[in-house]
């Protein structure tokens, strides 16, 4: 049997014309690619199979790595704004780290220019030549200390050093390191130096995506998920060093918490005061959006029964008299609805509001994430940025109960809106939105003398 991939057979004239002719061919799949990332995303058709982005869909359907990934999502949008970039990217004469460096530059005045500068260029030389025509200002000047190696034998009893806040002298910010300290960590077998908390190096979370220092915006850097690549590094199968950057006042209200929680936590372990304010976070949210834990509300009849007012001063406990010339709790009470509906606004009639109860059987019968499932029964994963939809659209008379109501995340809930009502009518309500947001900001001026 002839494996295909082994090529000692070859002559070297053929070695180097078959690996040009498939470097070209690479060239030309790559710009097909991208034209059909391009289309994918104009139809939405990763929405309908159960992606919230089309970063998600590389990812977990064509098994890209995050970095693979959001290069070509950040290329893909970069060619639909200039659809010149196909024919150049099939000819190799621009390649996916040139684009990606490119993108948060790139405008339709300057675009063929930056274009022509950068064709046939490397990585690295792309990079001087926008550092030339952008600057940007110095870096911050820092001396750090850098870690130790690792002595042989050493690594089985070492232990995960506390966590600590450290400030840097000359910044306003300070790097924190939460891992999770458990005695006799085992080391990370991919680094042979010892992790040092007491560095002030603020980790790059692009380290291990796109390699391009030059600033990039968030629609181009292919997802949070990619964007936050480094700061959740996984050490063991249960153990995640967590690195993040903070300015100085959530350094202050972190010593503060700490400062709150020795009783809870005597040894000040940063991990655990993270974990206790993060449940309580999540447990504030789930109650405020979806009524996970919220009590049950008092009858208001009863609540006015026991708040009218006494005539008797001295009336013997547990008894309760109304005054005559108040109506009676009853009398009140036939004004009222028996029990409100879910929807029914604070005096009865049809709204939006959904009672916790509704909202809290919502997020139970869901999972907590979106509900929307493709034609071939894929489930969205997402979590975040979850909204209540309504099934039946609620300008069409739907109603604002449990059976019409579902969670879906932000781009399904804006592609159902679409399939109801039309992408333009929804295209002109948002300009229409987005032009009042903007009507309502009023420039701020001081008048000179005599202006007015």
């Amino acid at each position: 049997m002839q494996n295909q991939y082994r090529l000692v057979g070859l002559g070297n004239s053929e070695l180097l014309a078959g690996l040009s002719e498939l470097a070209r061919q690479s060239n030309v799949l790559t710009a097909q690619l991208l034209a059909h990332l391009v289309e994918l995303e104009e139809r939405k058709l990763h929405l309908e199979l159960g992606f919230s982005s089309l970063f998600a869909y590389c990812v977990e359907a064509l098994r890209m790595s995050e970095g693979t990934a959001g290069r070509r999502v950040t290329a893909a949008r970069v060619c639909h704004r200039f659809p010149e970039v196909f024919e150049r990217v099939a000819r190799g004469e621009l390649h996916l780290c040139a684009l990606c460096a490119l993108a948060s530059y790139l405008k339709p005045e300057n675009a063929h220019a930056l274009f022509e500068a950068c064709t046939g260029k490397t990585r690295r030389q792309v990079e001087e030549l926008l550092a030339g025509r952008f600057p940007r200002p110095d870096v911050r000047e820092q001396i750090r200390r850098l870690p130790m190696r690792a002595q042989p034998g050493a690594a089985a009893s070492r232990t995960w050093p506390t966590a600590r806040l450290v400030s840097p002298p000359t910044a306003p910010q300070v790097s924190v390191i939460v891992p999770n300290p458990p005695t006799n960590a085992v080391p990370n077998p991919l680094s042979n130096a010892v992790p040092n908390p007491l560095s002030n190096a603020v980790p790059n979370p692009l380290s291990n995506a796109v390699p391009n220092p030059l600033p990039m915006p968030p629609a181009a850097t292919g997802g949070e998920a990619r964007r936050r690549a480094r700061e959740l590094e996984p050490l063991s199968a249960d153990r995640f060093g967590v690195h993040f950057t903070a300015d100085a006042e959530l350094r202050e209200l972190i010593e503060r918490a700490r400062a709150l929680a020795r009783h809870r936590l005597p040894n000040g372990d940063l991990a655990g005061l993270i974990k206790l304010m993060a449940a309580r976070f999540v447990r504030e949210e789930e109650k405020r959006r979806f009524g996970i834990g919220a009590r049950p509300r008092r009858a208001k009849a009863e609540t006015e029964t026991r708040t009218a007012r006494t005539d008797e001063p001295n009336a013997p406990p547990g008894e309760v008299s109304v005054s005559s010339a108040s109506p009676s709790a009853s009398e009140r009470s036939q004004h009222l609805p028996a029990t409100r509906e879910a929807g029914a606004g604070p005096t009865g009639e049809r709204g939006r509001y959904l009672t916790a109860a509704v909202r809290r059987e919502i997020h139970t019968r869901d999972r907590g994430r979106c509900a929307f499932v493709s034609a071939d029964g894929r489930r969205c994963d997402a979590r975040a940025f979850l909204e209540f939809d309504h099934v039946k659209p609620y300008a069409r008379s739907g109603a604002p109960d449990a059976l019409n109501l579902r969670l879906l995340c932000k781009a399904h809930n804006l592609q159902h809106a679409r399939n109801c009502f039309g992408a333009q009518h929804i295209a002109a309500k948002i300009a229409a939105s987005r032009l009042r947001d903007q009507a309502k900001v009023v420039p701020f001026s001081i008048a000179g003398p005599g202006e007015s």
